[in-house]
């Protein structure tokens, strides 16, 4: 499958869209799907990866993402969408925090690597133990910014601590999507003055 250079953009911004809606299902339901989970946090550990299909080599992973997106561009908003919706949105906020703070990118590129030479002792990306570990480096890292993302759902959810590590850690994994999404030359300026533009390349999108 083979994107130009827009359409790349389109689904970096829809992985951010997408680590919103995996968090959201499981503040509110427990769970999410594992495999757009692991989809999703592999991107967080292709840190060296130059190309789009290195990062997300499974576009239809993010096939959740893309519909919260498309719906947000075409302003067919719901109320199930607001939490998810929000928490993209503050992603991208928390994503243009870290830009501007090299120390904090240099920690957090340390931790990754040694996260990395450990990996192969996980059967899983999306192993619960294996997002504990990306949780701990969100709380160093991006953890340490005064703006927090307010997470709202089930409380008996919220209060389990491997639901909260993966939240945390599909926070971490849309803050890296929503870097590669500037990388490509996204903007939250386009978002709103090329509004339908950006849903056409949006809806030329086919990931299955």
């Amino acid at each position: 499958m083979t994107f130009n250079h827009e359409q790349q953009q389109m689904l970096a911004l829809a992985a951010v869209f997408e680590a919103a809606v995996l968090a959201d299902r499981i503040a509110t339901r427990g769970d999410a799907d594992s495999g757009a989970v692991e989809a999703l946090l592999g991107g967080v550990m292709a840190m060296d990866a130059g190309e789009f299909d290195q990062i997300y080599p499974n576009p239809a992973a993010l096939e959740d993402g893309v519909r919260l997106l498309r719906q947000s561009l075409g302003r067919e908003h719901t109320r199930d969408a607001a939490r998810p919706l929000s928490y993209a949105l503050a992603l991208l906020h928390l994503s243009s925090k870290l830009r501007k703070n090299d120390e904090v990118i240099s920690l957090l590129r340390h931790r990754l690597i040694a996260l990395q030479g450990q990996r192969e002792h996980f059967d899983s990306l999306a192993n619960v133990t294996f997002c504990h570990r990306l949780a701990g480096i969100y709380l160093d890292t991006l953890g340490t910014f005064r703006f927090r993302i307010r997470v709202q759902g089930d409380p008996a959810k919220l209060q389990d601590e491997d639901n909260a590590a993966r939240i945390r850690a599909l926070f971490l994994a849309g803050v890296r999507a929503a870097f590669l999404w500037h990388q490509l030359d996204g903007r939250r300026w386009r978002l709103l003055f090329q509004r339908k533009q950006r849903l056409e390349i949006l809806n030329s999108i086919k990931i299955r």
